[in-house]
């Protein structure tokens, strides 16, 4: 078994997100202004959390087993930069959400 395969799970849960981001968009009818559907848009970026807190504990296992730290780090960096953007877009679509019913835009 090649190393690198070691990291093929971790490195395909932190990048999911970014592969799914535009298909996610798309589902919650994206328009100039607000979205047709926006717990769609909501429940994507919860998936997008869970997927990028499932990546780290698989890069910190895949860098004891292979006994290389590097590409680890980058992993992890790049998951914790994302999971930081998708709790950020999460609480805007949250706070629009709730704002948009409060005022009874839905």
């Amino acid at each position: 078994m090649p190393v690198n395969s070691r990291f093929a799970v971790a490195w395909s849960l932190a990048l999911a997100p970014v592969c799914l981001f535009i298909p996610a968009f798309l589902l919650a009818g994206m328009g100039p202004c607000t979205y047709t559907h926006p717990l769609v848009i909501v429940g994507a970026f919860l998936l997008f959390i869970c997927l990028e807190l499932a990546a780290l504990p698989r890069f910190v296992t895949a860098a004891r087993s292979s006994g290389k730290a590097i590409g680890a780090m980058i992993g992890m960096g790049l998951a914790l930069l994302l999971l930081v953007a998708c709790i950020a877009f999460e609480y805007s679509a949250v706070t629009d959400y709730w704002s948009d019913m409060r005022l009874g835009l839905m």
